[in-house]
Formats: structure tokens, C-alpha cells, sequence
């Protein structure tokens, strides 16, 4: 059995050997400290540096840039220069309606003969311009024709005058037309005669005879007239200036 200095003594070794332990721990904890503050990794390694990830490039913006920052260079203000309008070229301009006592003819080389369905007449204003019209429909197409003023109108072939009121008088060739149909019956669906205007004192049909069509026009004076030539259905209208 031990005495009390055995017990004093194992007691003070347990003592000293906690004390050791208690100090070698605390040191471990300080070198711990030291090391761990700057090192995120394990085993003693160098720091791991946090990146933050590059931005990306920016969408182009429409919107309206703000206050330039200092440094910066602000883009070149946009000029606008004002464009003159083109001035109008001779095509836009209206041009007036001429009327002339001159002859007009058109020479056609058809596939036959253009048939004569309807002759009528009738008094017109069109842009202030007021004119009697003389109107000739066919049933196919449009011939050629030739309209002039004549001393007196004459039948075809005879060659008899054709009487017909007003001061001057015009003739209205087509060709190649007849005015009938195979058989000699007349082609027309309107009176042959006509008129009664202003200008237009009188129409009528003066002959129809070998692929030609004559008509006859009293006039009330010498006036300027022109021709136009109309589809839906084909037709040939004469003017004459009221």
C-alpha cells in the first residue's frame, strides 16, 4: 500500500500531465488561427482567390443615351438637312383640252370589217368645257377613220349632196365597216339621223357601201372638234366644241 507522499506525488504528475495537454491545445488552436485566417482550403495550401465573373457585353440600346459621364466622349450630334421637293415634271401638269378644225385620220389594217351597231349624239360639259358628242359603237372593234370638214356632204357612188342643216358640214369616213350583215340587213339598233344641239345641228348616216361608212354632220359654225377613241364597248367619239 502507498503512503500519502505516493498519492501526493501521483497526484501532482496528474496535475503537471493535464497542464501540458491544456497548454499544447492551446497552442494548436493558435497556429490554427493564424494559418486558417487567410487559407480557405485544406492541407496548408495557397488562398483561394474569389473571381467575380467578367460583364457581359451590353445589348445595343435605343433608348436615348443620358449625361455623358466625365471621360467619356459624347457621340456627334444628328444634322438634318431639309430636302427640297422635286419640282413637277411636264407629265403632272394638266394640260387644256385643244380643239382644232384640222382633219384627223387613223388608218387600220383589221382582221375584217368593224360593224356599225349604234350612232347617237348629246350634249356634254366636262371640266367647264362644254361640247356636243357624236357617238359610234361597233360590235367587235374600232376602224380606222378620217373626220374632216367638207364644202357639202355627198352620198357614195351617186354622189348626190346630202342635205343637211347648219353654217358648215363635216364627213365621218370608217373603214374597213360595214353597217349591215351578211344577208343586207342593217346592223344598227339606233335611228340613223339625229342632233339637235347647240353645235351638232345634224347627223345622218350617208352611205354604207363596199367596206365603207359615211355620215354626214351639220354644223352650226366651223368649230374645233376632236376624236377619242372608247372600249367597253368599242366606240368612236367625235367633239365638237359648244
Amino acid at each position: 500500500m502507498r503512503g500519502p507522499r505516493a498519492w501526493a506525488s501521483a497526484r501532482g504528475g496528474l496535475a503537471r500531465a493535464a497542464m501540458g495537454m491544456l497548454l499544447t491545445g492551446v497552442l494548436l488552436g493558435l497556429v490554427s488561427c493564424g494559418s486558417g485566417s487567410d487559407s480557405r482550403g485544406s492541407g496548408g495550401g495557397a488562398p483561394t482567390a474569389t473571381v467575380s465573373p467578367a460583364p457581359s457585353a451590353s445589348r445595343t440600346s435605343t433608348a436615348s443615351p443620358g449625361p455623358s459621364s466625365p471621360g467619356s466622349v459624347s457621340p456627334a450630334p444628328t444634322r438634318i438637312t431639309a430636302v427640297p421637293a422635286p419640282a413637277p415634271s411636264p407629265t403632272d401638269v394638266p394640260r387644256p383640252v385643244v380643239w382644232s378644225s384640222e382633219p384627223r385620220r387613223a388608218d387600220r389594217v383589221l382582221p375584217g370589217s368593224a360593224t356599225v351597231v349604234g350612232v347617237r349624239s348629246g350634249h356634254n360639259v366636262d371640266s367647264g368645257v362644254a361640247f356636243d358628242r357624236l357617238v359610234i359603237e361597233f360590235a367587235d372593234q374600232v376602224p380606222g377613220y378620217d373626220v374632216r370638214y367638207v364644202p357639202d356632204v355627198r352620198s357614195p357612188g351617186e354622189g348626190a349632196v346630202v342635205a343637211l342643216r347648219g353654217q358648215a358640214f363635216m364627213e365621218v369616213v370608217l373603214f374597213p365597216a360595214v353597217a349591215h350583215d351578211e344577208v343586207g340587213t342593217p346592223t344598227l339598233r339606233t335611228p340613223s339621223t339625229g342632233g339637235g344641239h347647240p353645235s351638232l345641228v345634224q347627223y345622218r348616216m350617208s352611205g354604207d357601201y363596199e367596206g365603207y361608212v359615211h355620215l354626214g354632220l351639220g354644223v352650226d359654225d366651223r368649230v374645233g372638234f376632236r376624236v377619242l377613241e372608247l372600249s367597253n364597248p368599242p366606240r368612236l367619239a367625235i367633239d365638237l366644241a359648244a
